[in-house]
């Protein structure tokens, strides 16, 4: 019986999937002050943010189609509160990482 209910049982993956899931942003403070932000549908690795920033590409780095990534190069520090604000809206929550 208790196996028959946890082969029921939905995995991570199929319940983001089903409520929208979160989004991943990873932050990398550039010299001036500013930051490059990539976010991403699925966890992604330091060295993958850092080599998206770099403009290499995704599959390049390990990363699969399923992986939607976006990136957002020189923001300014003032506007980072607005661009969390943002990022929380469009994933339905989101969790934030330097790197």
């Amino acid at each position: 019986m208790a196996n028959e209910l946890m082969d029921k049982l939905m995995s991570d993956m199929e319940l983001d999937n089903v409520v929208g899931g979160a989004g991943y942003a990873y932050f990398m403070k550039r010299k001036d002050g500013k930051y490059d932000i990539v976010s991403a549908t699925d966890k992604l690795t330091p060295a993958q943010g850092k080599g998206i920033l770099a403009g290499k590409p995704p599959a390049s780095l390990g990363i699969v189609k399923s992986i939607k990534t976006h990136f957002h190069v020189g923001i300014q520090a003032d506007k980072l509160d607005a661009v969390k604000q943002k990022l929380n809206k469009i994933y339905n929550g989101c969790t934030f990482q330097d790197i």
